[in-house]
Formats: structure tokens, sequence, C-alpha cells
């Protein structure tokens, strides 16, 4: 069975799953059973969607993950920005963004959970910083009135010099639109957070095995999210991607996204 020789899980998150810890633990259970080289971890910032006993600030969610992060090799940070409600500092965040560059990879919208459009002006300032600072964007795209991919395509559109991914290809679709939308847009990529890997034919049909990484939402689903059937046939290769094309969906697209330097990744076969 093909192996690919890296493994890169760049959707997961930090949260209130049932209490922070169990979540912090369950995350470390994936990254370590399944031998992953690297995630991406996001802290859930959700505005509607939260135990308040366990809700953390912006700029306190920032610096808690930013300590988790630092602890291992083979992380490093998405910044959930909740454009919402939510009043955030600018100073902070650009001092935080600079000071922990280092470990910071991009940045993560859930319009859903901020009931807010990603064309919303409010997304502006932060469009501003991952200019400055060179961060791709992740969004949770849905078919849900806030996430449809096309507000997406929009937003990547009028952003050419921005590197977009959308999350879960719309979450609930067949994914063929999602497909579409980013053959058409060249600046716009996504993630296989539950997306049934069936669709790996139709991405390789349409020569787009170049523009989606693999994600899996770890641990949402507790502790042995990977072990969903779902994700078994992704690490599994069930449907028998060559070495090459194999290699860019687990791993190699995601360098390049999110500019991940190879060193900085675990070789789990030394």
């Amino acid at each position: 069975m093909i192996k690919p020789t890296f493994l890169i899980d760049t959707h997961t998150h930090l949260g209130w799953w049932n209490s922070l810890k169990e979540c912090e633990n369950n995350l470390l259970y994936s990254f370590n059973n399944y031998d992953l080289s690297f995630i991406l971890i996001s802290y859930d910032n959700s505005e509607y969607n939260y135990k308040k006993n366990e809700h953390l600030s912006f700029e306190k969610s920032l610096i808690y993950l930013r300590n988790f992060v630092s602890r291992f090799k083979g992380m490093g940070m998405l910044i959930w920005i909740p454009f919402g409600k939510t009043k955030i500092d600018l100073a902070f965040l650009e001092k935080f963004i600079i000071e922990n560059r280092e470990i910071i990879y991009g940045l993560k919208f859930h319009p859903f959970l901020s009931r807010k459009l990603i064309t919303s002006k409010r997304i502006n300032p932060y469009l501003v910083l991952a200019r400055k600072y060179n961060l791709p964007i992740l969004i949770h795209t849905a078919l849900d009135e806030y996430s449809y991919i096309d507000s997406v395509k929009k937003l990547a559109l009028n952003n050419k010099d921005l590197t977009f991914i959308a999350a879960h290809l719309e979450l609930g679709s067949d994914h063929l639109h999602s497909l579409k939308v980013i053959k058409e847009t060249p600046n716009l990529y996504g993630d296989t957070a539950w997306v049934d890997p069936s669709l790996l034919k139709n991405i390789v049909k349409d020569n787009l095995i170049g523009k989606i990484c693999f994600g899996s939402d770890t641990p949402i689903d507790g502790k042995d999210t990977l072990k969903e059937d779902i994700y078994q046939k992704y690490l599994n290769n069930f449907y028998k991607l060559k070495k090459s094309d194999y290699d860019k969906l687990m791993y190699l697209n995601a360098l390049k996204i999110y500019k991940i330097k190879k060193e900085n990744l675990l070789n789990r076969n030394l």
C-alpha cells in the first residue's frame, strides 16, 4: 500500500469539546497515534456556540494556543478571527502576529459561527494583515446562508494577491459546485474536512489534485476522529492515487499553500 512521505492535517482545533483539557488530550492522541508530521490548529472562537464557563477571550485564546503549539515540534497556529460581534484590539493582534510569526500559518474565519458574510466590510482590517504578513486565509464553507463558497469566490477574485482555502468544500453538498468554483478561481484552494473521498475521482479528472489538501476537523468527533471511515479511506489511499498525487494531497499542497518549511515536519519514519 502506498503511504505518503509525510502527513499534514491542515484543519484541527482546540476548544471546549467537552472541556478544553479533554480537547487538548484528544488532539494529542490523534497527532501521535496517527503519526502526523504536522498539524495546523485554530482555537475555537465561536461567537454563538460555546459554553461560557469554557470560553476564553480572543486575546487569551491566542496566548493559550501559542503556548500549546510551542511545546511540540510539528504544530502551527491558525488565528481564528471572530469577525461578527466581537470587538478585537487590532494593535494587540498585529503585535501578536509579529512576535509569533514563525508559528503562525494563516487566519481562519467561520461565517456561520460569526453570523456574518465573509464579504462583509468587517473582514477588511484582517485582509490588510493577511497581505502585510503573507498569511493564507481558511474560510468555513457550507450550505447555510452565511457560508456558500460563492461568497469566498467573490472575496478571492477581489483580492487576487491573497490565498484562500475553502474548508469542507461546502459542507453538506456533493462538492461538485465547489470544484467548479476552485477551478475558476486561481487563488482559491480547498480542504478535505468531512469531504467524502469518492470526490477524489472528480478532483483527479478535473486536474485539481494540486489545489486540495488533507484536513479532518480533529478532534470535533472525539479523540479518534481519524478512525472514521471517511478519513481511513484517505489515510489508506482507498482510491489508489498514484504516489505523486497522493503526496500532493496529503502534504505537498499544504507545504505550498500554508508555506510550511519541510524542516519543521516530524519524520515519523526515523
